[in-house]
């Protein structure tokens, strides 16, 4: 079995798993997660997001139905039959817990109290229905009639071909009928952008700003001849403008989480770090100095030292990055949460928490989401979140299926090892992982990482962050030798 087939086997298992474990009456067999941190202030907009059956990065869709819900001042989510077996309540219920999810629902009320309709998983069938103004069921009613009312309409096209079938496989004639679908879409006055992006900035508004514009492919339209899409991947697109934006003075250019600057300077991807139980202030200060003459992404270390590295690193571009349910990853979701947000306080803002190995090996998938939700949510929309796998003890198996929960529970990285479980990072463990968690999601190497080819090496695998105690010998293309995190 390959990658790609051990990789869409899995992914199969945990939406199994996690949607089809009901507890009598349908609600979902465990407790929610403790509650969260405050979420943003909502936009004021009431959002009505409609699932259909497409099932193409579902566990993105996820995602977004859950920042849609945070973002607006209230939220309906409406099932298709379809989506009620691909998706399932108890699932929407997770990432939204405050909203109200329907399956069936009278349309006028419904439509005359929304403002925006939002459609993540939008089917090849619902689009095309859509696209022809033809509402013969409850959810192509509701996108057929709000665009006729008027109201915004914004969709992802990622999940129009089925998962099953990749885009390489569609024939030419195929794919021009698909891009006609799109245009129509268009004219109607649908407004299409990448499934990362639909929730939109903080405001909720599931748009772009003014002069933007959506585009196809995963590839930064600028490099095709077209205007700049504001789509992240200008770094690994465009390397010679972002350089030249750098010499010009840029401080940071916006990117996202799994994309590969083109640069050879590795520096801006390491992760300084010193974990050690015996580490000293005078190490943490020297860690400090070190990450700002080198201009490393973080330093990395333990939580009692983070308001320390703070007042350090205050004025540099240097992140303060810390860990949590470290090393071992056996505490609680509400340990880890307040952890978390006790360490945010102090001035961190990334947060590396190591997952719960021994629920994933005994195959509590369901336990494993709510113990990286709770940190996700904990840290949202204030510190990135990396979520450590320890991947020397799990199984390929589980190293995929750890890679997919933590990208079903909102975490921007995962990452390899602590260090501290008996191995480290290999090239192998980084494809895998990359594969599993797509060009959207960071990769961190991390663990026996101790000279520049050694980091070259994972990025070419796919890392977009290498975490190192080692990081002055890789900058200056020394090795460090044996012992070295």
């Amino acid at each position: 079995m390959d990658s790609s087939d051990l990789v869409r086997r899995i992914t199969d298992e945990v939406l199994r798993r996690l949607d089809g474990s009901r507890a009598p009456g349908g609600e979902p067999a465990r407790p929610a997660p403790a509650a969260p941190a405050p979420a943003p202030a909502p936009s004021g907009k009431r959002a009505l997001v409609l699932l259909s059956g497409g099932d193409r990065r579902l566990d993105e869709a996820l995602v977004q139905v859950g920042r849609i819900a945070e973002r607006s001042a209230r939220v309906r989510v409406v099932l298709s039959p379809t989506a009620q077996r691909l998706v399932g309540v108890p699932a929407v219920r997770r990432v939204a817990p405050e909203a109200e999810v329907l399956t069936e629902a009278e349309v006028e009320p419904l439509l005359a109290d929304s403002d925006i309709i939002y459609l993540p998983n939008m089917s090849l069938n619902a689009a095309s229905k859509l696209a022809n103004l033809l509402p013969d069921s409850l959810v192509c009613i509701l996108a057929v009639y709000g665009l006729l009312r008027g109201l915004p309409v914004v969709a992802s096209t990622d999940s129009l071909l089925p998962a099953a079938l990749g885009p390489e496989a569609v024939p030419a004639g195929g794919g021009q009928a698909l891009e006609q679908l799109r245009r129509r879409l268009g004219d109607l006055g649908v407004r299409l952008l990448p499934l990362e992006r639909l929730a939109g900035p903080a405001g909720g508004d599931g748009g772009q700003g003014e002069g933007q514009h959506e585009h196809a492919g995963g590839t930064c339209a600028k490099k095709n001849g077209g205007e700049c899409a504001d789509c992240g991947r200008c770094a690994e697109d465009n390397p010679e403008e972002v350089e030249a934006l750098v010499r010009s003075g840029a401080a940071r250019v916006g990117a996202t989480a799994g994309t590969r600057p083109g640069s050879a300077d590795i520096n801006r991807l390491i992760d300084h770090t010193l974990l050690k139980p015996d580490a000293t202030e005078e190490q943490i200060r020297q860690l400090c100095a070190e990450a700002r003459e080198y201009g490393f992404a973080s330093v990395c270390i333990n939580p009692a030292w983070v308001s320390l590295a703070a007042q350090e690193l205050a004025g540099s571009e240097v992140k303060v990055c810390t860990v949590i349910g470290f090393p071992l990853g056996a505490t609680t979701p509400t340990t880890k949460a307040i952890e978390a947000r006790d360490a945010i306080a102090n001035g961190a803002q990334e947060i590396d928490m190591v997952i719960n190995v021994g629920a994933l090996k005994s195959g509590d998938d369901e336990l494993v989401l709510r113990d990286v939700e709770a940190v996700v949510a904990a840290a949202r929309d204030r510190a990135l979140v990396k979520v450590i796998l320890e991947t020397a003890l799990l199984t390929k198996e589980e190293i995929v299926k750890a890679c997919l929960l933590a990208k079903r529970a909102g975490a921007d990285f995962v990452k390899t090892s602590t260090g501290f479980g008996g191995g480290g990072a290999t090239v192998e463990d980084i494809a895998l992982m990359r594969e599993t968690v797509g060009e959207q999601m960071g990769v961190k190497a991390s663990g026996g990482i101790r000279d520049r080819q050694t980091a070259e090496a994972m990025v070419a695998a796919g890392a977009t962050r290498i975490g190192a105690s080692a990081s002055v010998a890789i900058a200056t293309g020394k090795s460090a030798g044996a012992g070295a995190y």
